[in-house]
């Protein structure tokens, strides 16, 4: 194989390919072979008809496309390594001429491969990070909100509230008294509280290491996010016994509205990770091979059953993971405390 020419022009690269005669015409001997496996020709076992009795029975001009697209699947690694390219997308290919005796196999390949990305600031960025205490106040009504959907109504239609008693508690939950009850609500709000608090100074961090990057996100990969994002819903929609299907006819929509509407998040999605494993590349961060099997295990993974190309997912999160560490570790994080109005800054 020989690349006749190479061009780089954003995140799309074109190929101009040459390849002799004789790879092409082994490709089209095995195309040939299998297409006789699957024609009938009478007198004849599939796959048992002689050469010239096939070559008359078959279309030669489309054994030899198919030749052609078999040859250039088994170059395309070849392509990738020696080009030292990393394709986010499949490539469109256009065969220039086809393979004879006396000239050679040429054909194009264009394909959209991952962006090149100049790095912004990504330490000491500035942080606000929300109080995580619940208050008194959102545990009263988060039981309050209890206390309304366990109420009954009575023969006057009138809404009658179960007293916030023991008797309540014991009716509602698996606890025998109002202080247990009072207590689990106040650890679930402040676990979902902490969640949500961490979440968002992760986004904060993201978005700050992103304000100077310079990137353009190729469509196949916020395309590819989309996917994500909707698989990640269909899981959300299962957990309630809901499909998407029932998903969008609730909503009033088509599949391809909701997919357009995801393109902004999914691409502020796209540009997070690819800010993230800049910084990792930039850190020069590794994962370990140990690390890989934990995360394969909390998976709940069997690692002697995935293959390799989960494995570089997981090395891949990995090292988002320890990247999106270092930018809050980095950071100056100011800690809001709404309630006593005092501000705390770590440096």
């Amino acid at each position: 194989m020989k690349i006749i020419s190479q061009k780089r022009e954003g995140n799309k690269v074109s190929f101009e390919i040459e390849e002799g005669y004789e790879r092409f015409q082994k490709s089209f001997e095995a195309a040939m072979a299998s297409a006789g496996k699957e024609l009938r020709i009478a007198g004849f076992r599939p796959g048992k008809a002689p050469r010239n009795i096939l070559e008359k029975a078959l279309n030669q001009e489309a054994v030899a496309h198919h030749a052609a697209q078999d040859l250039i699947a088994e170059l395309y690694p070849e392509i990738i390594e020696a080009g030292k390219i990393d394709p986010v997308d499949y490539p469109n290919l256009e065969i220039v001429q086809p393979a004879t005796k006396d000239k050679p196999f040429l054909f194009k390949l264009n394909v959209e491969v991952y962006p090149e990305i100049k790095l912004g600031k990504y330490k000491g960025l500035k942080l606000a990070k929300k109080p995580s205490e619940v208050t008194e106040e959102e545990v009263l009504a988060a039981l309050g909100r209890l206390q309304e959907r366990f109420s009954s109504v009575n023969a006057e239609g009138e809404k009658e509230l179960t007293p916030l008693d023991d008797e309540f508690a014991k009716k509602v939950s698996r606890y025998g008294t109002l202080a247990e009850l009072k207590a689990e609500v106040q650890q679930a709000m402040a676990s979902e509280k902490m969640a949500e608090v961490d979440a968002d100074l992760k986004n904060q961090a993201i978005a700050a290491a992103g304000a100077d990057t310079k990137v353009d996100i190729p469509a196949a990969m916020t395309a590819r996010e989309v996917d994500i994002m909707l698989d990640e819903l269909k899981t959300s929609l299962a957990r309630s016994g809901l499909t998407l299907e029932d998903y969008l006819r609730g909503a009033k929509k088509e599949e391809a509205a909701l997919r357009e509407e995801m393109k902004k998040s999914a691409e502020i999605r796209v540009k997070g990770k690819v800010i993230l494993k800049a910084v990792a590349e930039a850190e020069k961060m590794q994962v370990t091979a140990e690390e890989i099997s934990a995360e394969v295990k909390a998976m709940g993974a069997a690692e002697e059953k995935i293959g390799p190309e989960v494995k570089k997912y997981v090395e891949e999160y990995l090292l988002r993971k320890k990247a999106l560490d270092l930018l809050i570790e980095k950071a100056s994080v100011k800690f809001l405390d709404v309630a006593r109005n005092k501000e705390e800054k770590k440096q």
